[in-house]
């Protein structure tokens, strides 16, 4: 691999066009983050049973996420252990076993080699050829919440030093359903993008972009917003550390102390089923859960909870992502789920409102990078707005460049080396 000093590329104010653009950033980025760092691969409830089973693609590398059927979560390399075929081909299933096809090889879902065909071919010199050659795990697997996450090589610190102020973001998501569980199980829809990876992650957190970007959306549903400077609003952008950061919305939406002003303002009596459930589930919580809401923050470096939706970004390569998006229903909260499916396809969906601006900027911005001059993307905006208190650094000028820099410290962090 080509060493590549990311220091004199990544300055406190500005970072370098060449981050967005480079062939061996783009591999150093693989190995570095999405091999050897805590990655978000997949939610407990697309694989709720023993034999299920998902595929994923992270940091290039193909991977089956199996729940055995010892309902143990394990992930392996998606490659079998003969002559490196891929094993698995489907995108999710429930299998009691995986078969290689080119040679037939048969692997339980723990991951066993249980099956050689003509075995007597391998002869005395390879009697231990079925306990050695099972499916290859990944260094590292672990959970918070129901969200599975992996360190493909390497090892580091556990998961949870990773995700530090983060789990805040997690748990606030998760309490809205009455059982504390989420259900991922519509499926994801997939939008490839024609831009890098990190400036998407960098959108999605960027309150600057929204009321030009999203000016048509604003206009149909919040006229009052549709101009910067119509609304005393109180909305910060936030560092949360470790790369994590997010417009944080609950000071507005306390200001305003009405419950579901994050969901259409809908009143209780439209889901009372739900709020029966909430009520017996959470007590005395119910109402700050209802009025504070879901979260819009980044998980460095692959996942985004927006709302009741929830992002993962795969690299594929320096001006190409794949982005898959899926409903976060709530488990035990059938009146707010089919609300939650509309409002998906509405901003996500194929013609949805958002996703399809978003990916426009985009890819304009991978479009513009090829210009060499200026050689420089400016992030300094907001600096002199921002605080610090216990929850990171922060600034109630939305519009501050705050996330982007958290980002981007991060960032050259992990890249120098000086984090696992």
């Amino acid at each position: 691999m080509q060493h590549i000093d990311f220091d004199p590329l990544v300055e406190p104010t500005r970072i370098h066009g060449s981050l967005y653009t480079s062939p061996a950033v783009h591999d150093a980025e693989m190995t570095r983050i999405f091999h050897r760092g805590w990655v978000f691969l997949a939610h407990d409830s697309e694989i709720a049973n023993p034999g299920d089973y998902v595929t994923r693609t992270v940091g290039g590398q193909p991977l089956i996420v199996a729940r055995g059927r010892d309902n143990v979560v394990r992930a392996f390399f998606n490659r079998c252990t003969h002559r490196a075929n891929l094993v698995c081909r489907a995108d999710q299933g429930t299998a009691s076993s995986f078969r290689c096809p080119y040679h037939g090889w048969t692997f339980a879902n723990d991951g066993t080699l249980t099956g050689v065909p003509m075995r007597e071919g391998y002869g005395s010199a390879h009697e231990d050829t079925q306990a050695r050659l099972g499916l290859a795990e990944i260094a590292d697997l672990d959970t918070y919440r129901g969200f599975v996450f992996g360190r493909l090589t390497g090892t580091g610190p556990p998961l949870i030093q990773h995700l530090g102020r983060a789990t805040t973001a997690i748990d606030r998501v998760v309490d809205l359903s009455p059982t504390g569980k989420l259900d991922l199980g519509n499926g994801w829809i997939r939008h490839q993008n024609r831009a890098n990876w990190k400036t998407l992650l960098e959108n999605q957190v960027d309150g600057y972009h929204a009321l030009f970007v999203h000016q048509s959306v604003y206009r149909a549903v919040s006229p009052r917003r549709a101009e910067y400077g119509s609304g005393d609003t109180r909305i910060a952008v936030r560092d949360l550390g470790n790369g994590h950061c997010e417009i944080d919305y609950t000071d507005e939406w306390r200001r305003l102390d009405q419950e579901f002003a994050w969901f259409g303002n809908i009143d209780r009596d439209r889901v009372p089923r739900y709020i029966e459930a909430m009520t017996s589930a959470r007590g005395d919580r119910l109402r700050q859960l209802l009025v504070d809401g879901p979260p819009h923050t980044v998980i460095f470096p692959n996942l985004f909870l927006a709302e009741l939706n929830v992002m993962m970004f795969e690299p594929v390569a320096p001006g190409e992502t794949v982005v898959h998006t899926a409903p976060a229903r709530l488990d035990g909260g059938e009146e707010m789920n089919e609300r939650i499916l509309r409002r998906a396809e509405g901003a996500m969906g194929p013609a949805g409102f958002l996703i399809a601006d978003d990916a426009d900027m985009s890819e304009r911005n991978q479009i513009g990078l090829k210009a060499g001059t200026p050689e420089w993307v400016e992030l300094s905006r907001g600096l002199e707005s921002e605080e610090t208190d216990t929850r990171g650094t922060h600034s109630f000028d939305e519009s501050a460049e705050t996330t982007q820099r958290a980002i981007w410290h991060h960032y050259r962090t992990v890249m120098q080396g000086n984090v696992a």
